[in-house]
This record gives structure tokens, sequence and C-alpha cells, in this order.
């Protein structure tokens, strides 16, 4: 890294700072004020076993908007719009259960605004692609958060690897932004390891999967990485996710219904959560090792 990318990032020193202080206070306040509210009661699909409130995604919302809001970040309209159409829908899903249709709506308009938002312009058989591809990991997120530590964990690597990578290649704000998340979620995971005391909720988990949309497309289109490392260092949520669905399409299950068949529960249905995630952590540290050496040989 340069000087100046280190200048940079020093800049964003505050909003850090702003973003684990606003996240702890709201988890505090969520927990010991409001925790009745929003609690997700299990069921036999369920790998806990007491009711556990579902609004950590809201702590990580506001944590992340202060330290943008403080910080030298010009946030383009399309993409605050995308975000705040996400989160407004999937709190009142939070409340409320939704319609699938309702839902998956809103994910494709998000999506769209993001594709709009990106500077110059692409071929266009990339909008369908990017547009599907976009959609599909705000779901994924969504489906892979349903054990303690989990998304969390995978929000903490991921990001971490693309906004090393982000800084290394001097694209100073795309890694500050990354750093920003990767406090935020660390922050959450400290409640959320097991036994958690909270979870992330569809604000959280759709919220999280449009920022890994956001932060891959945006780098991939401004050369701070290719379109491999994303892919790479978020591997244990995709390949579970989409391996799990297919086969439950070809079985004719009813694949859009909450179920117990993804990698990751059988495994904490065998290991226990806790064993489960160690083992989960080490396949994230793996990938992210792996995406670091491709951008090291200059495939990535």
């Amino acid at each position: 890294m340069t000087v100046n990318v280190i200048s940079e990032l020093a800049q964003w020193g505050p909003a850090l700072l702003m973003a684990a202080s606003v996240s702890l206070a709201v988890i505090w306040l969520l927990l010991s004020r409001l925790f009745e509210f929003a609690l997700d009661v299990p069921n036999h699909r369920s790998l806990h076993t007491v009711p556990v409130p579902r609004t950590g995604g809201w702590a990580l919302v506001a944590g992340i908007t202060v330290a943008l809001a403080v910080s030298p970040l010009t946030i383009e309209p399309l993409v605050a719009g995308a975000f705040l159409l996400l989160i407004v829908i999937s709190a009142l899903d939070d409340l409320q259960n939704l319609s699938a249709r309702l839902r998956f709506a809103v994910h494709v308009v998000a999506v769209s605004l993001l594709l709009l938002a990106l500077p110059g312009s692409l071929s266009w058989w990339w909008y369908p692609v990017l547009l599907f591809g976009g959609v599909w990991v705000i779901n994924l997120y969504n489906f892979m958060d349903g054990m303690d530590g989990f998304a969390g964990s995978m929000t903490v690597f991921g990001f971490a690897a693309l906004g090393s990578v982000s800084a290394w290649r001097e694209f100073g704000e795309l890694a500050a932004i990354c750093g920003v998340l990767v406090v935020c979620s660390l922050v959450f995971l400290r409640y959320n390891w097991p036994p958690a005391r909270i979870f992330l909720g569809d604000v959280g988990s759709t919220m999280l999967g449009l920022a890994a949309v956001a932060v891959s497309l945006f780098g991939w289109h401004e050369g701070a990485f290719t379109w491999l490392l994303p892919l790479v260092v978020f591997a244990p949520f995709w390949l579970d996710a989409s391996f799990t669905l297919l086969k439950r399409v070809l079985t004719g299950a009813r694949w859009w219904e909450a179920h117990r068949e993804h990698w990751y529960q059988r495994l904490a249905l065998r290991a226990g959560v806790r064993r489960a995630l160690l083992m989960e952590i080490a396949l994230m540290l793996l990938a992210s090792v792996s995406g670091l050496v491709l951008v090291r040989a200059g495939l990535a």
C-alpha cells in the first residue's frame, strides 16, 4: 500500500469507531429493553431450542449507517435506494411474514438499482446474469443464516478478504467499506456466538447479502479484483445453498420452504452447533487464503 492509501484509510478511523459503538449500543438496547420484540420461536426445523430475538440485523444497519454518515464517502442515490428498500421490506418481514412474491420482487428491484448505479456500461448480456446472481446471493445469505455464528463469521472472513485485496491494490474507499462491515459483524458475532443471544433476522441477512453483491460488483467493475475472488471467498455459502437448492428442485421438494437439508444443518445435527461452526470457519479460512493466493498469482 502507498502512503496515499494509508492516509485515505486513516480518514475512516472515526467511522470505524462509530460503527462498533453504535452496533454495540443498539444490541444492548435490543437485549436489555426490547428482548421480546420480534422473537424467533423455535420449530421442528430450527437448530435453537429457546426463543431468540431476530433483531441483530437492526444493530448492524444502525452501525453501518452512522459510520457511512460520518465517513468521507459520497453515497450514490441509487445504491442508497436499493439498500433502503430492501431493509424496509425485510424489517416488515421480521415483524410479520410477507409473501415470497413481494420479497422476491423487492430483491429484483434492489439489484437492478445497483446495476443501474454502475459507472460506464456493460455488454447487454451481463445484466440478466448479474441480476440473477445478485438476487440469488441475497436469498442464499438468508437461507444460510440458520446456525449460531455462521453468517456473522462468513461476513467477517469474506469482507476481510475483499477489503485486504482492495487496500493492497489501492482502492482505499472500497477497503474501508469492507472494514465497516467487518467491524459491525464482529460486534454482532460477540452476541451471536453459540449459544446465540440474538439472530440477524431478515434485515441483517438480506442487507449483508446485498452488501456482498454491491462490493463484488463495484470491486470487479472498478478493477480492484476479478469476479473470481468473491466467488472463491464466499464459496462456503454459495456452494452449500446452490447444491442443496438444486437437489430439492430435482427431487420435487417444496424448495421455497424452510428446511434442515443444508450441509451445515446436517453437520450441526450430527456434531453439534459449536463444532460444526468451527469446521465451517476452517472452510472459510481456507477459501479466503485460496482467494488471496489467486490474487497473488494474478488470477483474481
